[in-house]
């Protein structure tokens, strides 16, 4: 029985399967659109909203000037700043999760992410999908 054994293995250990869904991510933030199988991206869809919905929690803290926020606004960032900062490597991709990602995603409910599948890949036909993040309404 596969009780209590949610998400997918895809033939990685578990340490593995940690590294990648931090490097795609990043990868993600930095280039806002990646391409990867389809089942590694219904995975990382999770993950990668996750991370958007802490910056998009602290977006107004952001929004204000640094000598006008108050103490507990500074730790509220402090704060998703480094909790974000373990899905997200990098000091360029997280001040953009912060600064750009964030703020422009605010207004939407949710759903921060879109596939699209794109067909299989051509050397072993393995289905292909393209994982990006929708700044438009």
């Amino acid at each position: 029985m596969r009780h209590r054994k949610a998400g997918r293995q895809l033939g990685r250990n578990s340490a593995h399967r940690k590294a990648m869904w931090r490097n795609m991510v990043t990868s993600l933030i930095e280039h806002g659109r990646i391409r990867t199988t389809e089942a590694k991206a219904k995975e990382l869809r999770g993950f990668a909203e996750k991370t958007i919905t802490k910056a998009i929690r602290v977006a107004d803290i952001v929004a204000k000037d640094a000598d006008d926020r108050s103490v507990e606004e500074k730790t509220r960032l402090v704060h998703a700043v480094r909790v974000a900062g373990r899905m997200v490597r990098g000091r360029d991709q997280l001040h953009k999760l912060f600064h750009e990602v964030g703020p422009q995603l605010t207004n939407r409910p949710g759903g921060y992410t879109r596939i699209t599948k794109v067909g299989p890949r051509p050397g072993d036909a393995a289905p292909m999908a393209y994982v990006e993040i929708i700044f438009g309404n």
